[in-house]
């Protein structure tokens, strides 16, 4: 089931380490701060020292944000790009070059046959094909346009015809018997075995073959060789019909996972029309592209997206709980430089997540009286709040976006 609201992993620099006890709930989305990159840390942002319980008093700078709001959800990593290949032709494997766990480029050989009775029959048929064609060339050399004489040539070409289509699935089969993968990709499965016999599309593995008998236990060609592409993947989620409005077609997914260090990125690619009911709940099947070329991931590993469905960038924004409303009046307590603190009336703008823009009444680099509620952080030994944000996880501390693989789309959000 998705989760309905999350703080999406923030940028390391400029960020304000606060835990905010006020401000709007984000409903289905979620809301990541990154910080302006003049600010270098958290002192830019939480000043004033000692242990902290309950509610304090903090002061904070005003400066430019990008605020995010996403819908989160979990799903399963699955490669674009699969293949299953099995013999066609029948004998013996006599090669294995490939096993489980290997990477493949496309048209490396995984293993080959016997060939022997394959090249008897392609030559067989070869020389049937030969004496058909000499006899033609003859029948054609002493042709004497009576009736007669047409029917034998024309008997004599069907012959070659056919002839020349047993040559070629001959050859045919002799390509059979050598197992060439392809895709590019990691190796998944590959049960074939020196001394495997197999037939036609399965395989007999395993069993002893000797005269004392042993059969072999026969394999279907869908237990043959697996090969996952690496390239390209994608994720199924289920959003329910309140998530599904907020998301688009195009907008950007961050993904993380446990098992993969760091983020990457993704889009929405296809939002399925019709849902499907479970218990009573509607849900929407939603596909999610993997961009770039990220190393390191593997089918069916576990990941986290965050769909982002709505950014603002270059605002200038405070948090919320730094707002004092009266009668429909804003104001705030901006601290001058000797620390005293003044009331200002201030007009907002939209509340995203904990934080609010402000159209005026504020400038850049102007320092905020906010109260901090601490019950959930403590202060570090070097005298920085170490905050939890609002739902128990630590507030990120790192996770800049990659600049390589799996970079984040360019352009801006689509509107929603």
């Amino acid at each position: 089931m998705p989760k309905n609201s999350r703080w999406t992993r923030a940028r390391a620099w400029g960020i304000p380490l606060i835990a905010l006890g006020a401000g709007a709930g984000l409903g289905v989305g979620a809301m990541a701060l990154w910080g302006p990159a003049g600010d270098t840390g958290p002192e830019a942002f939480a000043q004033g020292e000692g242990a902290m319980g309950g509610g304090e008093a903090q002061t904070v700078t005003v400066g430019l944000q990008t605020l995010e709001e996403s819908v989160t959800t979990t799903g399963t990593l699955a490669a674009v790009a699969t293949s299953g290949l099995a013999f066609e032709a029948s004998g013996t494997v006599t090669d294995v070059y490939v096993e489980a766990g290997d990477t493949v480029a496309e048209g490396d050989v995984i293993a080959q046959i016997d060939t022997l009775q394959l090249t008897s029959s392609l030559r067989s048929v070869e020389a049937e094909l030969a004496q058909a064609e000499a006899t033609l060339a003859n029948l054609e050399d002493a042709d004497d346009g009576s009736d007669s004489s047409e029917a034998q040539i024309a008997a004599a070409e069907a012959r070659v015809a056919v002839l020349e289509e047993s040559v070629a699935d001959a050859e045919e089969a002799m390509d059979d018997a050598v197992l060439v993968a392809d895709i590019a990709g990691l190796v998944t499965s590959q049960p074939y075995e020196v001394g495997d016999v197999v037939s036609g599309g399965s395989s007999s593995t395993g069993g002893d073959q000797s005269a004392m008998g042993g059969g072999a236990t026969t394999t279907t060609s869908s237990t043959g060789v697996t090969i996952v592409g690496e390239d390209e993947w994608t994720v199924a989620v289920s959003l329910t019909e309140s998530e599904v409005a907020q998301i688009a077609e195009g907008d950007q997914v961050t993904f993380t996972s446990e098992d993969y260090d760091g983020e990457f990125f993704g889009v929405v690619s296809e939002i399925s029309n019709l849902p499907s009911t479970t218990g009573g709940t509607a849900t929407y099947a939603v596909e999610l592209l993997v961009t770039g070329t990220v190393e390191g991931l593997y089918e069916g590993t576990s990941v986290e997206a965050s769909i982002v469905y709505l950014r603002r960038t270059d605002v200038l924004a405070i948090p919320t709980n730094a707002i004092t409303t009266t009668d429909g009046v804003s104001t705030v307590t901006v601290v001058d430089g000797s620390g005293e603190g003044a009331e200002r009336e201030v007009t907002t703008g939209e509340t995203i997540g904990s934080y609010t823009e402000i159209t005026d009444g504020l400038t850049e680099g102007e320092q905020l009286e906010v109260t901090v509620m601490t019950s959930e952080g403590s202060t570090s030994e070097d005298g920085q709040m170490d905050m939890q944000f609002p739902g128990g996880g630590e507030f990120p501390g790192g996770g800049e976006m990659p600049s390589g693989g799996g970079q984040m789309p360019g352009g801006g959000m689509p509107g929603n």
